[in-house]
Formats: C-alpha cells, structure tokens, sequence
C-alpha cells in the first residue's frame, strides 16, 4: 500500500524545507509548501497526458527580481530532478492541501490525493 500522499509530499519536499531556517513562519512555510505541490501538480499531470505546466511556471518565475528568481529557478529545477529520480511512479495529484498546527505546536500536513480526470 502505498504512503498517504501527506507523507510522500513531506518526503519530496524535505531537501527545500530543510533550507528554511528553523524560526520560519507557518506562512513561510505555506509559500514554500504551495511551490512544491505547485511542481508536482505540474509533473504528475503531464504524466496523465495533459497539458505540460512546467514552461508556465518558469515563464512566472522570469518575473521575478533578483535574486529570488535563480533561487526560484534552481528551487523548481531541483524539485523537477527530485520527482523523476524518486518518485517517477507516483502519479497522484494532490487536491486541497492544508498545513495544520498539532496540539503539541508541531506542524503537520493534510491533503487529498487525486487521479486523472475521467
């Protein structure tokens, strides 16, 4: 059976979040958690066969100033690397997503995994 796709995103994930520094905000984290599903949605849905959002999101990313944009860039392409290297067979999407406060203070993620359209 495979991991819940919360587990499986914390895995994926764990080489950028480990770069935040400890004292990082829940919003922070949140931005940081939102570009990461951002690229798996993208790859996961291009393996479906459906329309490739990756020259969008690096399209987005020319905007931005420096130097955030080749943090960003190298972010992207790193997490793009990632999801091939590890985690190729993996090709559910993820739906609503949400980063929760346990009672002890530690953070947590919830989401809902999804298959292609029908």
């Amino acid at each position: 059976m495979a991991a819940k796709i919360s587990e499986t995103l914390l895995e994926y994930a764990a080489p950028v979040l480990a770069q935040m520094p400890p004292d990082a905000s829940r919003r922070q984290q949140q931005e940081a958690l939102e570009v990461i599903i951002t690229v798996w949605n993208a790859l996961v849905v291009a393996q479906w066969g459906q329309e490739d959002l990756l020259p969008g999101l690096y399209r987005r990313l020319e905007a931005l100033p420096q130097p955030g944009r080749t943090a960003m860039h190298a972010i992207v392409d790193a997490l793009v690397e990632r999801k091939r290297q590890l985690f190729q067979d993996d090709l559910r999407a993820v739906g609503r997503w949400e980063l929760r406060v346990k009672a002890d203070g530690e953070l947590s993620l919830w989401a809902e995994a999804r298959g292609p359209a029908r």
